[in-house]
């Protein structure tokens, strides 16, 4: 299993799907692809994880505002990195399973495609933050339903251009 570094997310109109692109550390990229139902199985496991790490001293009534301020402050970091380039040699497969560790500090997620193959990455709250803002986008383009997203996730502060995440 390779250890991701980077990633960046495209939407594919002729697959009608998410293409996540992967860089190892290593150096080797990898296109997995997510479909509209894989996404919006993550989309309701991960924004729960999200209330569960922001909301764990807050008092009642402000968790809500903090989500917010928290996504607009992980968007104010986003798109210092250049985004994965694609190899017309990589690896590329159907994303089957997503495994999620507990959260916390930092999130990790293992990809499970292909024949037995995986790829794995560790994020911190904040490029979780990032990755989702970006799925959102990328969704809101596709025309796929969006009535899964928090209202705090499209906040227009919080938007940005497209970019990798580390």
């Amino acid at each position: 299993m390779a250890e991701i570094r980077k990633v960046s997310l495209l939407y594919a109109v002729a697959e009608d799907r998410l293409a996540l692109d992967t860089e190892d550390v290593a150096g080797g990229v990898t296109r997995l692809w997510l479909t509209q139902r894989l996404c919006r199985a993550l989309v309701t496991t991960l924004v729960p994880m999200l209330h569960q790490v922001v909301t764990l001293t807050l008092p009642a009534g402000a968790a809500e505002a903090a989500q917010s301020w928290e996504q607009a402050a992980a968007m104010a970091e986003f798109g210092k990195t250049p985004g994965v380039r694609p190899d017309p040699d990589m690896t590329s497969g159907l994303v089957t399973a997503v495994h999620i560790s507990p959260p916390g500090e930092q999130m990790s997620l293992t990809f499970d495609f292909g024949d037995g193959e995986s790829r794995a990455v560790t994020l911190s709250v904040a490029a979780l933050r990032q990755t989702l803002s970006v799925m959102h986008r990328l969704q809101a383009e596709a025309g796929w339903p969006l009535d899964l997203w928090p209202s705090w996730i499209a906040d227009p502060s919080a938007t940005a251009a497209g970019g990798a995440v580390n």
